[in-house]
């Protein structure tokens, strides 16, 4: 199994990339600075790094240099994580040893097509679950009532003849089955098109909100999925 990993100082950005891979059969390392990096790489030999630029006690930069002076690490492909990936400091990250550069905040497709470079058989779809459940969707100032096909950590299909437009922005409100604190999801329209007979669209999520923590409603939505996957209650997998 391909071994991948993740640095950043931010647990909530780990948790993102991680929920990126979470289709692909590969074992995700993380560490938390350049210090520990350095410490996971030499012991675990990764096959992909992807690490962020400002991060205590080492930065990003400092360790990727660091990995690349290492003889038994310098093969190892580092892709950078940046705010600040304007083509003036792509010279920075290149001199310094890094293989691509990825702009925060991080677009899934962006990510797992950088990594597919390097990593050939990365998953970039995410597996849906087949569920009908009836949500409110606020677009343009106007709020519908559709009804999901399926649905994955990354968005949903939305059975609906309801005419809208590539990258419009959305809002969802809904209810997964057993549980009892409404869901607020923004989201955004990614294609137009037909499962089987049922005309509507798919949109990717952009942003959990609502009512209490939204790590604690990602969780729930993250556990929601976990269950179909392993009683194997799949559908289709679709673009990510």
């Amino acid at each position: 199994m391909k071994k991948i990993l993740l640095v950043d100082d931010v647990k909530l950005l780990l948790e993102i990339q991680k929920k990126f891979l979470a289709s692909s059969h590969v074992q995700i390392l993380t560490a938390n600075n350049g210090a520990e990096a350095l410490e996971t790489a030499r012991r675990e030999r990764p096959d992909l790094i992807i690490m962020d630029k400002y991060m205590p006690n080492i930065d990003g930069l400092t360790c990727c240099r660091r990995i690349k002076e290492d003889p038994s690490l310098s093969h190892i492909p580092i892709i950078m994580a940046t705010n600040a990936a304007e083509d003036a400091d792509k010279l920075e990250y290149v001199n310094a040893g890094c293989v691509d550069v990825l702009s925060k905040p991080i677009d899934c497709k962006l990510f797992l097509n950088a990594i597919k470079k390097y990593i050939p058989d990365i998953e970039r779809r995410s597996i849906r679950i087949p569920l009908k459940i009836e949500l409110q969707m606020l677009h343009n100032a106007t709020n519908y009532r559709v009804t999901t096909e399926n649905l994955s950590l990354n968005g949903i299909f939305a059975v609906t003849e309801l005419v809208v437009s590539l990258y419009d922005e959305v809002k969802f409100t809904f209810v997964l089955p057993e549980r009892d604190v409404p869901m607020e999801v923004k989201g955004r329209i990614v294609w137009q098109g037909k499962i089987g007979n049922d005309a509507g669209f798919g949109a990717e999520f952009i942003e959990v909100t609502g009512q209490g923590i939204s790590m604690l409603r990602i969780s729930e939505l993250r556990a929601f999925v976990n269950s179909y996957t392993s009683a194997g209650m799949l559908s289709a997998q679709v673009s990510c």
